[in-house]
């Protein structure tokens, strides 16, 4: 088990049988992925709420919705979700398997509005834990509305977790060192018709530290973490070594300090 996830699971009480039951159920039913990785079984140890209502914003079909339901979470998913109708066929398979989510997480009872958080406000005092995970990098404005909005949705003493790519990670230092942008690619930005649903802006860990008190929370815990993102493309007997190394043993979480690691997590708690 990632070191980090045995972390969070301690200090949120969860049994890792339990959990680890729900992960193998989740594979199952979703039925189109291998094991859920050490990224997405953290981003579910936060989510979850047995007992307990989550709103998701962002957060399309993920995997760690299905284990956050499975450990008694009643989910709400709040994401426009402009792939899951694409009338271009630019990305047919992703298109379909999101289709197919979207119907088992009609059959599990996951609710999904598919809303722009920009235009449609949150309930107030409506959830235990609000997410967004790898979500606000995305907006091309600031996310002071949306994170606002997530913490007025919180009932007293609810959480409010999130996630982004850290853009000060080892691998944006190196881009700059060779003189390449730690932005996205330039030409598929360029040549982009309409809106860009890239990252317009990732973040640090001092600025993910700064969060709790802008939006009037107490901070639970900032961390970082070097797991990668889910990838299906082939992968070398070397690569696949060197991930197993990074999803059981938190490799990349031992060898670099957390300001260099890949992603900057969240966790802050609404007073009351």
């Amino acid at each position: 088990m990632h070191p980090t996830l045995a972390r969070v699971m301690r200090r949120r009480g969860i049994a890792p049988k339990a959990f680890s039951a729900a992960c193998d159920e989740a594979v199952r039913l979703l039925g189109d992925q291998g094991p859920i990785s050490a990224r997405m079984q953290i981003a579910a140890a936060l989510a979850a709420a047995p007992g307990g209502a989550l709103c998701d914003v962002g957060g399309s079909v993920s995997a760690y919705l299905v284990v956050a339901h499975l450990l008694g979470t009643r989910v709400t998913v709040v994401d426009t979700l402009p792939y899951a109708d694409d009338p271009a066929g630019s990305a047919p398979g992703f298109t379909e398997e999101v289709r197919a989510r979207l119907r088992l997480f009609d059959r599990l009872g996951i609710a999904v509005e598919r809303t722009d958080v920009f235009e449609t406000p949150l309930p107030a005092a409506q959830y235990d834990v609000a997410v967004a995970f790898e979500t606000i990098e995305h907006f091309a404005h600031s996310p002071k509305p949306v994170l606002a909005a997530m913490a007025a949705s919180l009932k007293p003493r609810g959480r409010l977790c999130l996630s982004t790519p850290n853009i000060a990670r080892f691998e944006m230092r190196m881009r700059l060192l060779a003189g390449r942008t730690p932005h996205e690619r330039f030409v598929p930005f360029f040549e982009t018709a309409g809106p860009f649903l890239g990252h317009h802006r990732e973040y640090t860990l001092s600025e993910f530290r700064a969060l709790p008190g802008l939006l009037g929370l107490d901070p639970v815990e900032v961390f970082a973490v070097n797991a990668a993102y889910e990838s299906r493309k082939r992968k070398s007997a070397a690569q696949r070594f060197l991930i197993d190394l990074e999803e059981r043993h938190g490799l990349g979480d031992r060898l670099l300090p957390p300001t260099l690691r890949k992603h900057v997590w969240l966790e802050a708690r609404k007073p009351g």
